[in-house]
């Protein structure tokens, strides 16, 4: 992951002691306005999953932080003339400690709050008989998760943090936390610890109960794969990051089409083609929406849950028009070249994205380019689309960059055209359900020209 590993996050220890060293003292003030009430809290199955509910809220406050510090440091964002000091900060790489997107205290946040129920929900099971085991541990795998990730972003963003997986609301136990939130832990140390922990909690059966809504929001095994796949091609660990994105095919062709109940990709066509910008209506208690969406952060402008990415992307009424596509990204979507005709209203061959580019991802008003995609299916100042974080093309693209990292430069090709890589999975290859042309390299025995291909 080399490539994305150097344009995307932050770096320089500096930065890092800059600012995490005041968020970390205001860490220990934090439980009493973000946790439930100790007399309400673990006192039954509802209060349980109330807790753990609570933490999945808290994943909003992060959500356009990321995407924002992500995009804007990538080749895929740029910022406009209206954009403030923040933002071109961002853009130029140089953001100092006041900077908004740059505070970590809402990943702290999480952390505490993780820690906090992990270290009390045994309560709620010893004071309702009503809880199953395989609540508890589903509960706890979830947190465990949600955690792992939360730390892996930081290590991104930052380099190096404080670790604790202490419950800051017991008083000894703060005390004792004092010397950890004062040291900043290394990479490898957090990196490990982590893996170590999602490994212990993979389980098929994670968050598979039958009462449970709303799979997409929901930390599932499979976003316990994405998260170790992210963490191996983050390390260049390139044998396990492909170990870990073989598990789908390796249960499809171990179980057939019986065993592939709400796996990756496999069996929905739902979006394919003209009808990819559906993705984005969010439609959470869809079977179809389930199988492609790993994991999602929700937002309801109706239960007053928004964010700004549209404000800041929409050039128009309800917008701003801060930050932009770069003219990178644009001639991407524009180089692409529809394959089924018959599915389009323009004949084979026609250039452009015309599923994914124009007028879905982005679109131009007034001559302006402009990031549509969270302004899809929305009127002014909705500013409630969901934030995936985890989606199936994600998954796959992800298995063809480990493919290449490994000289198996063919078989990544082939899994980014048709799919065609595994056995039965024909038709799962990204660009396939894009309706885009196949691509080639001239030479495969170089590696480079196919990961350029694949990011």
């Amino acid at each position: 992951m080399m490539k994305v590993k150097n344009i995307l996050f932050l770096s320089g220890s500096l930065m890092v002691f800059t600012l995490l060293m005041p968020s970390c003292e205001k860490m220990l003030e934090l439980p009493n306005d973000s946790l439930l009430p100790e007399d309400q809290a673990f006192v039954d199955e509802f209060s349980a999953r109330s807790s753990v509910m609570g933490v999945y809220a808290l994943l909003q406050d992060v959500a356009q932080q990321l995407i924002i510090l992500g995009e804007l440091q990538g080749d895929l964002l740029t910022v406009t003339e209206n954009a403030d000091n923040d933002l071109r900060q961002l853009n130029e790489h140089n953001a100092d400690a006041t900077n908004i997107y740059v505070d970590p205290s809402g990943f702290f946040k999480i952390i505490v709050n993780c820690n906090e129920v992990l270290h009390k929900i045994h309560r709620a099971k010893e004071n309702d008989e009503n809880i199953s085991e395989l609540e508890l541990v589903t509960y706890t795998a979830e947190l465990k998760i949600i955690r792992a990730w939360v730390y892996f972003k930081m290590i991104q963003i930052y380099g190096q943090v404080p670790y604790f997986e202490e419950p800051l609301s017991d008083y000894n136990q703060s005390l004792a936390l004092r010397s950890k939130l004062d040291s900043l832990q290394t990479e490898d140390y957090i990196l490990d610890t982590i893996l170590a922990q999602i490994i212990e909690v993979d389980t098929f059966e994670l968050n598979m109960l039958e009462e449970s809504p709303f799979f997409a929001l929901r930390v599932t095994k499979f976003t316990n794969w994405a998260l170790q796949g992210d963490i191996y091609l983050w390390r260049n660990d390139y044998t396990h990051a492909m170990e870990i994105y073989d598990r789908v095919a390796d249960i499809m062709s171990s179980e057939g089409w019986s065993g592939v109940t709400r796996l990756p990709y496999i069996t929905t066509f739902d979006f394919q083609d003209v009808n990819w910008k559906d993705i984005f209506q969010f439609n959470y208690s869809s079977g179809p929406f389930e199988t492609l969406a790993i994991l999602v952060i929700p937002f309801s402008k109706l239960y007053n849950q928004q964010h700004s990415l549209q404000r800041l992307f929409y050039y128009g009424e309800g917008g701003e028009y801060l930050v932009k596509p770069t003219d990178y990204i644009l001639n991407a979507y524009q180089s692409q070249q529809v394959i089924r005709y018959e599915v389009q209203p323009q004949p084979r061959g026609t250039p452009g994205d015309l599923n994914r580019g124009k007028g879905v991802t982005y679109d131009s008003i007034d001559g302006n380019p402009v990031v549509f995609k969270y302004s899809l299916w929305r009127e002014p100042f909705d500013n409630d689309a969901g934030i995936i974080v985890y989606r199936t093309a994600d998954f796959h693209l992800k298995t063809c960059e480990a493919y290449a990292r490994l000289r198996k430069t063919k078989d990544a090709l082939a899994h980014l055209n048709d799919g065609n890589l595994y056995k039965s999975a024909w038709g799962t290859g990204t660009r396939t359900r894009a309706n885009v042309t196949s691509v080639s390299v001239e030479d495969i025995r170089f590696v480079e020209p196919v990961e350029d291909l694949i990011v």
